[in-house]
């Protein structure tokens, strides 16, 4: 199994707002940054992929002014690239106090019980994520490969069809020919995923 299948793009998104959104009120030396030098850094840490270092300043920041709280679901998923799931879902949980409706979240948890192989956990996280934004593609993703990973070919290919749906309504040309093409790996005869390879997605 992969070390991370498919994490959320939207918790960079989420955390870059939060830092553009932060007011931080900081005590300043002539010779310290200012707090919106101090986010620009945070973030290039967190986007660049050095995850020990960012977590390392987050948590300082955020030690320095507990009301900012959009770290969290940023420092869930630095935890949970460096395999610390202990702390990755301490922040997550720690986000979803804060907002229970996060979806976000809820599919970086599912994730997290997909490494895990925890899959029927991670099977609640995705269901909730599609309860509450039934267009989140990326859960309709995730939920198939965990069918998939359960050998129930018809749940899979069920996520799958609804996926690649979504794709369609959006016009992804690629991911409905990739997609499909994985529906008939698992039922060569699907005829919906027949259609999709002729024009005009192939």
């Amino acid at each position: 199994m992969t070390k991370y299948i498919l994490f959320p793009i939207a918790i960079l998104m989420l955390f870059l707002v939060s830092c553009q959104n932060k007011k931080a009120s900081i005590s300043q030396t002539t010779e310290e940054k200012s707090p919106d030098e101090k986010m620009e850094r945070i973030t290039e840490l967190y986007n660049s992929g050095q995850y020990a270092e960012f977590i390392k300043e987050a948590e300082a920041e955020l030690s320095k002014s507990q009301k900012d709280f959009g770290f969290y679901l940023a420092l869930s998923d630095a935890y949970g690239n460096l395999n610390n799931f202990e702390k990755a879902f301490y922040y997550a949980r720690k986000q979803l106090e804060l907002e229970p409706s996060d979806y976000y979240t809820m599919l970086a948890l599912g994730n997290y019980y997909f490494v895990l192989e925890k899959l029927d956990s991670a099977e609640f996280y995705y269901s909730k994520v599609l309860e509450i934004r039934p267009t989140y593609v990326r859960a309709n993703l995730n939920l198939a490969q965990l069918f998939e990973n359960q050998n129930k070919k018809n749940e899979a290919i069920e996520q799958y069809l609804k996926a690649i749906e979504l794709f369609k309504q959006n016009n992804f040309k690629e991911e409905v020919i990739q997609y499909s093409k994985q529906v008939l790996k698992l039922d060569p005869n699907n005829k919906l995923a027949k259609e999709n390879l002729v024009p005009p997605y192939f």
